[in-house]
């Protein structure tokens, strides 16, 4: 079985705090990709690293870390796992009371980066069904067009867009947006 490596980038102002994370997560298979002593030098990290965790101390300065937790989450910059030395309530994000056991939290870092990966690729998929659905939406309107001005059954003008497409050298979706864009330019040859 493969084993997994994972970078993280650490936000903590505390170098005691800082060390202390940084070895437990080397002991157990991550790597130290960066790191920030504060929210904007934190987020410019993670935006130009993307990393697979984020490992954050509530007590980052300055500003709101709940506020900092939401803009990680809304934009999937990474897995976050943060460590309460504030006393801070975060119910909606996963949080670890300092100090905390290594085996805690090496399980928690591996378990919450396994599932940002599963994230990741739900993200993905998402996108390109979307994109796909899209794509439908501009040949079925194309396929309209095409029909009325020529009065072409489906299977007639699904060829006709498709031979169009391979004379391009273009997508149907593209040759579709083209004839949206214009329909008078094409006739039927």
């Amino acid at each position: 079985m493969t084993r997994l490596y994972y970078d993280f980038c650490i936000g903590t102002a505390n170098q005691n705090l800082k060390k202390s994370l940084i070895t437990i997560l080397n002991e157990t298979g991550f790597y130290s990709s960066g790191e920030g002593k504060n929210i904007p030098i934190l987020l410019r990290s993670l935006h130009t690293v993307q990393p697979w965790l984020v490992v954050v101390d509530t007590a980052l300065p300055p500003g709101n870390i709940i506020e900092l937790a939401d803009i990680i989450e809304q934009d999937c910059l990474a897995a976050a796992l943060y460590v309460n030395t504030t006393g801070i309530s975060m119910n909606n994000y996963v949080v670890l009371e300092w100090p905390v056991k290594s085996s805690v939290l090496s399980a928690v870092a591996k378990a919450l980066c396994s599932e940002f990966t599963h994230k990741k690729k739900l993200r993905r998929e998402i996108t390109a069904l979307r994109e796909k659905l899209s794509e439908r939406k501009i040949i079925d309107r194309a396929k309209g067009i095409v029909a009325r001005v020529f009065s072409l059954n489906e299977e007639e003008v699904y060829n006709y867009l498709r031979k169009k497409s391979m004379e391009r050298r273009i997508t149907m979706a593209e040759m579709a947006a083209l004839i949206i864009a214009n329909p008078d330019s094409f006739y039927k040859q």
